[in-house]
């Protein structure tokens, strides 16, 4: 099966979140089980379906693992984005200005950021499943798409 795993899984999935950092005992906890949830799924996608990624999408985790938050050490974050881009189970997309102009669109008339159609339009036809965590991909235009929308992780967060 063909899917699409919104970035934020991944980001939760390579960051184990560090307690040093968080305030609260609740909110640590909250963000490790996303870890833990993210990490098995992404290890049970990776063995049974095929993954589709845009090109942006890639732009996207190694901005946020290296440059948001508990950072990515530089030779860690490269070796991790040549696997992906080198992994035989992912199939890439480019972005076209006619996918950047649909995006424009859909992004002013829903008032979603443009992030997350510029990473689902060029594939959406192409998936059966998109996971997220992200509440936006409840919007509409989203959910109008086709594609089940499903969260592997089990509670929506607004990004």
């Amino acid at each position: 099966m063909q899917i699409y795993i919104d970035t934020e899984l991944w980001i939760f999935a390579q960051k184990s979140p560090d307690p040093s950092r968080f305030k609260d005992k609740a909110e640590y906890n909250r963000m490790l089980d996303f870890h833990i949830k993210s990490r098995k799924f992404l290890k049970e996608q990776f063995a049974n379906n095929t993954i589709s990624m845009t090109t942006h999408q890639l732009c996207e985790i190694y901005h946020a693992l290296g440059f948001r938050g508990q950072k990515m050490e530089p030779t860690e974050l490269m070796k991790y984005c040549r696997k992906l881009t080198a992994n035989k189970i992912i199939t890439w997309y480019i972005i076209s200005n006619d996918i950047i102009n649909q995006a424009i669109n859909l992004s002013a008339n829903s008032r979603v950021h443009i992030w997350d159609y510029i990473c689902v339009l060029p594939l959406y036809k192409d998936v059966e499943i998109i996971y997220s965590c992200d509440e936006h991909f409840k919007h509409d235009t989203f959910q109008s798409l086709g594609p089940k929308i499903e969260n592997p992780i089990g509670e929506w967060i607004s990004l």
